[in-house]
């Protein structure tokens, strides 16, 4: 799916991320763990091609064999349209205040892949009662709605495109912790039915648990991968060590 070799991020002459070489592998969950500027959310920005005008960008990045970094802006933006669909730590940072739910989220779903109000309402419809979201949901602004039903709203969409690739940031950072079990769960829900390949980040390493394999990462670089059961087994590096610790 991703394979990424030795990606650097520089950005006004400072080193971001740096040497990072990994794989995100097609219909697993992969987690990149770390803390506030370790670079996680910089190195999903350019997998994204999201980076700022101003930032230079050193080695290769592959998606399916394409080489994303040879793409132009256009050929970026139909690759995440099509691709893509990405989930932020703040819902409520994804929707205007000014509009009601219903246009939102047909902007977000069905206008991506082409479809009619009346197939879009029969589909949504289904989806937010899945997702245990009310009918009136469409029908409200996003201030009427808690964080927890924003980002059930979000992975509602994810559901309804049926993405190649889910990237989450930090999805649960800004929710309690009976909203982020339950956001997790819809998570894994939507991976068991669709076999959608996940990437997330967070530095909650229960959230972590979820994954297949884990990139820990500190100060821009990878201190260490591999399968989240043997990470939490047995910590190589000291900072992973100090991380798993800290949790139990």
């Amino acid at each position: 799916m991703f394979k990424v070799d030795n990606l650097a991020v520089r950005l006004s002459g400072k080193s971001l991320i740096q040497g990072l070489t990994f794989t995100v592998p097609k219909g697993h969950i992969t987690a990149i763990i770390g803390e506030s500027g370790s670079g996680k959310s910089t190195t999903l920005s350019a997998l994204l091609g999201m980076l700022p005008a101003r930032a230079s960008m050193e080695g290769s990045i592959l998606f399916n064999e394409k080489n994303l970094m040879a793409m132009s802006e256009q050929e970026r933006v139909e690759l995440r349209k099509k691709h893509f669909f990405t989930i932020f730590q703040d819902a409520t940072n994804s929707f205007s205040p000014t509009q009601k739910m219903k246009p939102q989220l047909y902007r977000l779903t069905a206008s991506r892949v082409g479809h009619k109000e009346e197939e879009f309402l029969s589909k949504i419809m289904a989806i937010l009662k899945e997702l245990n979201l009310p009918e009136d949901v469409l029908q409200r602004y996003p201030f009427e709605l808690s964080g927890g039903m924003l980002q059930r709203c979000m992975l509602a969409c994810a559901f309804y495109n049926e993405p190649d690739v889910l990237m989450a940031d930090e999805p649960t950072s800004a929710l309690d912790m009976l909203h982020q079990q339950e956001f997790i769960k819809l998570l894994k829900n939507l991976h068991a039915r669709l076999g959608t390949t996940i990437l997330f980040i967070t530095h909650d390493l229960g959230v972590a648990k979820i994954a297949d394999s884990m990139l820990v990462m500190k100060n821009g670089e990878i201190v260490e991968s591999g399968q989240v059961s043997e990470i939490f087994k047995e910590p190589k590096h000291p900072y992973t060590k100090r991380l798993v610790a800290h949790h139990f």
